[in-house]
């Protein structure tokens, strides 16, 4: 009596992937033409979303560049200001008012920086309220106007006995 068992022989005529020799031989394994091109259709979409965003990300890296540049020449230039005191304020940044001064300029090292320095009298007497501003970047077109970015610093010095 010979025993054949049915499943066993079934199982090696499977290959690893699991398609047996018949489908394997009638052309019923791997991708069919349209199946691939589809595929390469839906990556070129990925890849040209990913492309688009790229530059984005790229314009918000050199954004947040400015700014810190823009945070630490302003703390540089308000740590000079405080060091020279209040007094000096009159005669640095001067203008028609005795109550009131203004000056501007720029950054010898930081082309496209520039600096704003304004200052004011208090209600409170021998208070000056001292605000510095840093313009950075392009100047850009809004609904208002031009908007020139920049960065604000605000103290206050009082005047020393």
């Amino acid at each position: 009596m010979v025993y054949h068992n049915h499943n066993w022989t079934h199982r090696m005529r499977e290959n690893l992937s699991g398609k047996t020799l018949m489908d394997l031989r009638y052309g019923r394994g791997g991708f069919t033409l349209i199946e691939v091109i589809i595929v390469i259709g839906i990556l070129s979409i990925a890849l040209l979303m990913i492309a688009r965003i790229f530059p984005l990300g790229m314009r918000a890296k050199e954004s947040a560049e400015q700014c810190s540049v823009a945070a630490l020449l302003g703390q540089r230039l308000m740590e000079e200001i405080k060091r020279k005191g209040y007094d000096a304020l009159k005669t640095a940044y001067s203008s028609e008012s005795p109550h009131y001064g203004v000056g501007e300029g720029s950054f010898r090292m930081h082309r496209g920086f520039r600096w704003q320095v304004e200052w004011w009298d208090t209600k409170v007497p021998n208070l000056r309220k001292v605000r510095v501003r840093i313009f950075y970047g392009e100047p850009r077109l809004t609904d208002e106007g031009t908007y020139q970015p920049h960065l604000d610093l605000i103290t206050y010095l009082a005047k020393r006995n």
